[in-house]
């Protein structure tokens, strides 16, 4: 019998974007998408922390970008619209300090950063007992919680607290999954030292109720050697003090803050309603923030705030005439530009109006009657050679061949 052709029933598969976007709560187009990008001459200090930086960003970023000193702000900017990219972080680095700018696309506003303080994710590795790995975390975006920021009624912390917020997609609670809340990004702001400091921590949780012992086999799957036991109850009351301490284990399980009842199933562990104890690992970097400037545009415009600098009234003002100068200068030659460019049009249209042109080469084309003459005309037969005929090429080239010969002797 001859095989038949399988039926499709199976739908297509949904992009990433889209199964990312229910899995937030958000639509796909609302998604912010950030480029993390390493300028300026001393640009080499800040590559590592840059690749830390593009991880706390996956997975709505471009993390294996490619940037060269080539390549200039307006190139990115020109890019960052068909791509949907809503941010960009910039990272520099001068001989006394390296800064970190967040820039809206396209028309800003831009926020610069000092960098006071930094930790590398390896670092922050390096310090740990028992480091986090990878793992499927970095496979859905990070929340974002902030600290200390209600209470400041200053603009520039108002606009701090709207770009972090804006950086990362926004969480709906009710359509959100708590399997995708692995990773929170934490903010706080330091009154005191006028500090923003940025934190990176995994979110894991672990069943509150039940035997620890018995918590910590359900969650790492290693069964216990139970072979010098007579009885099961010992693992229990303390039997097995040679198979470890339980030092991952938190000794702070009384405090109902770090208690939660899940609404939904979070792993084959902890089901829905069900407490679970929060967990939080440190992931890394770690960044202490001082804001410097604030800029209107994509990296320039006028300067809402200056750390450092301040004004008068008079200086503002003439700096904005300036600027508004800047301004009509270009649109005069913009101008300019535009009516050269038609008038050299004009120009090569009247050039090509003025000279003639100059006449295709006619070919003669071949009439019916000579193509019948051409097929009427007969062919000639084919000269068939037997045994001991000579072929009269043959003989031609061997009187050529004696004549030169005869040359080069009578030479």
């Amino acid at each position: 019998m001859a095989k038949t052709r399988r039926k499709k029933k199976r739908t297509h598969a949904s992009s990433e974007t889209n199964q990312q976007g229910t899995q937030t709560g958000t639509s796909a187009s609302s998604i912010p998408k950030t480029f993390v990008v390493k300028r300026g001459k001393l640009a080499h200090l800040v590559k590592s922390l840059t690749e830390d930086v593009r991880k706390i960003m996956e997975p709505h970023t471009a993390s294996k970008l490619k940037d060269s000193k080539s390549n200039k702000l307006k190139d990115f900017i020109q890019v960052a619209g068909p791509l949907g990219v809503t941010h960009f972080v910039l990272l520099s680095a001068t001989e006394r300090a390296k800064y970190l700018k967040i820039c809206k696309t396209p028309r800003g506003p831009t926020l610069t950063f000092r960098i006071d303080k930094y930790s590398l994710e390896a670092d922050v590795k390096k310090a740990q007992k028992n480091p986090k790995s990878r793992g499927k975390s970095f496979l859905n975006p990070a929340l974002v919680v902030l600290n200390n920021f209600s209470s400041s009624h200053e603009s520039e912390k108002k606009l701090c607290a709207l770009t972090f917020q804006n950086i990362f997609p926004a969480v709906n609670v009710k359509k959100a999954k708590l399997s995708s809340c692995k990773r929170v990004v934490l903010v706080d702001y330091d009154k005191e030292t006028n500090l923003y400091r940025l934190r990176h921590f995994h979110v894991d949780a672990k069943p509150a109720k039940g035997d620890r012992k018995l918590r910590k086999m359900l969650k790492t799957r290693e069964v216990p050697d139970m072979g010098r036991m007579a009885d099961i109850s010992e693992f229990f009351t303390g039997g097995m003090s040679s198979q470890g301490s339980d030092s991952d284990i938190s000794d702070s399980e009384d405090d109902p803050k770090t208690k939660v009842e899940l609404a939904h199933d979070l792993d084959r562990v902890n089901k829905a309603k069900s407490t679970a104890k929060i967990l939080l690992k440190e992931l890394g970097p770690r960044l202490d923030l001082e804001l410097v400037k604030v800029e209107e545009g994509a990296c320039e415009g006028r300067v809402l705030f200056h750390q450092y600098v301040e004004k008068t009234i008079e200086e503002v003002k003439t700096q904005e005439e300036l600027r508004a100068q800047k301004e009509q200068l270009k649109i005069k030659r913009r101008k300019e530009q535009e009516e050269n460019v038609k008038r050299k049009e004009r120009e090569k249209e009247r050039k090509e109006r003025e000279t003639p042109k100059k006449r295709p080469r006619r070919v003669r084309e071949k009439k019916k009657d000579d193509e019948e003459d051409d097929d009427d005309w007969p062919e000639e037969p084919e000269k068939e050679y037997k045994e001991g005929d000579v072929y009269e090429g043959d003989e031609k080239k061997k009187k050529k061949k004696k004549k030169t010969s005869g040359k080069k002797k009578s030479g």
